[in-house]
């Protein structure tokens, strides 16, 4: 369910896409010292996006360092040096991925299932070093959030709303997380607004999997199949009514950074509309839709 909150990187200016990957990097980075090496291979967009909005929200200092790294071993990169908003979005992410790794071993089974075993001792150990870092309130949340996100899904209730809200609820809990009064009101609304986005998004490019594996899908419920073209169209202009509401709040928050406001409404005016048609697109074409999640797999490792 991640890496839909993407820029499009074309509108960008050259120090915007260069901070935009110096953030991703430097998360990663933070994500090896804070919650182990292993949670590196978890991270996505979607907390890049989480680290900017912080990093606006708190007024954390920026600063840039070059080096190498495993995945890239020859070239220095720029990378934001480690600050308390990517220490923080690195013990979410480890949190997040925990409980959604105990869901997907209580509900998927064959390949899914099999991967969340393997994967368990490493996630689970990036939780833990999350919780010597204080978020065991954070934890307790989002544990408690997708439970009822569970529950839902398992009572087969035809409507998209009542899943998205809770999932968007997960994300607001984290995206406001120790900011507060104004600010952290700003935080939940925005993260409520995007955690709905994503879910509905994901629910949208997951429909035919799902339909094919017999999978739940809240789509697949309310149509009774994969919704049509012109079915889809009304999903869209849904999910462009829920980044209205995130730019309503990220309109209230005062940037210090000129920089971050431009990536951050580059990400919301353009990057998420973008991914949905191509969503929407690649769901017309199926050989087209493989090819689209080879390539954003590879453009995911290379920032």
């Amino acid at each position: 369910m991640f890496g839909y909150v993407r820029v499009h990187h074309p509108e960008l200016k050259v120090k915007e896409y260069e901070f935009y990957k110096g953030t991703y990097c430097g998360l990663c980075r933070s994500m090896g010292k804070c919650t182990g090496q292993c949670s590196r291979m978890t991270l996505s967009y979607d907390f890049a996006f989480l680290a900017l909005m912080r990093i606006a929200l708190t007024g954390d200092k920026i600063e840039f360092s070059q080096g190498r790294c495993m995945a890239h071993p020859i070239k220095k990169r720029n990378y934001m040096k480690h600050n308390e908003s990517l220490a923080y979005c690195a013990g979410a992410a480890a949190i997040l991925n925990y409980h959604k790794l105990m869901d997907d071993l209580a509900d998927e089974k064959g390949f899914r299932r099999l991967r969340a075993v393997l994967a368990r001792p490493f996630i689970a150990h990036a939780r833990k070093k999350a919780l010597k870092a204080g978020l065991s309130e954070l934890d307790r949340s989002v544990a408690e959030r997708l439970g009822s996100l569970s529950q839902t899904e398992k009572e087969q209730h035809p409507s998209v709303d009542l899943p998205a809200r809770i999932f968007g609820e997960i994300l607001s809990d984290i995206m406001r997380f120790g900011i507060p009064d104004g600010d952290g009101r700003i935080a939940a609304s925005a993260g409520l607004a995007v955690g709905k986005w994503i879910y509905i998004a994901d629910a949208l490019d997951d429909a035919e999997e799902d339909a094919k594996k017999s999978r739940y899908n809240p789509f697949l419920l309310l149509y009774g199949r994969v919704p049509t073209p012109a079915e889809q169209e009304g999903i869209r202009n849904a999910l462009k009514n829920q980044l209205f509401e995130a730019e309503a709040a990220i309109d209230l928050m005062d940037f210090e950074n000129p920089t971050v406001k431009s990536i951050i409404d580059n990400i919301l005016y353009l990057g998420m509309p973008l991914r949905i048609e191509q969503i929407s697109k690649d769901s017309c074409d199926k050989p087209s839709k493989k090819r689209h999640k080879k390539g954003h797999k590879e453009d995911e490792r290379s920032l």
